[in-house]
């Protein structure tokens, strides 16, 4: 048995943990009703199960505004496509960019970036 195999089989009991769901959106080239080109942000998954984990939190950058950062991982399964520029809500909290994740063969790690005002 090889490594790929073995964490294969891990990949049960990686999900099992995924306590929250997400949407991956995408900004794509569309057509509209009235024939004309355009681009607008398409849902390509939703009710992905997932689960999140806080790598950087920065609570607040004192300027005109005061911004609060935090930096996100989201784990999720690695049969899902995500690419960077991806926009991810996650129970409801939409995250600003989706950077290239990092796809093992039991799971996918996505950084994400959260940007909000205090």
């Amino acid at each position: 048995m090889n490594i790929r195999e073995l964490m294969g089989k891990a990949t049960a009991a990686v999900e099992f943990m995924y306590d929250k769901q997400a949407i991956i959106k995408r900004h794509e080239a569309i057509e509209k009703p009235n024939g004309a080109d355009g681009m607008d942000w398409v849902i390509k998954h939703e009710n992905l199960p997932c689960r999140l984990s806080i790598t950087t939190l920065n609570n607040t950058d004192q300027g005109v505004a005061n911004i609060v950062q935090h930096d996100e991982k989201l784990f999720l399964s690695s049969s899902y496509d995500v690419l960077a520029g991806d926009v991810v809500i996650v129970d409801g909290v939409e995250y600003e960019s989706a950077k290239k994740p990092f796809v093992y063969v039991s799971h996918q790690e996505v950084l994400l970036i959260y940007k909000g005002y205090a």
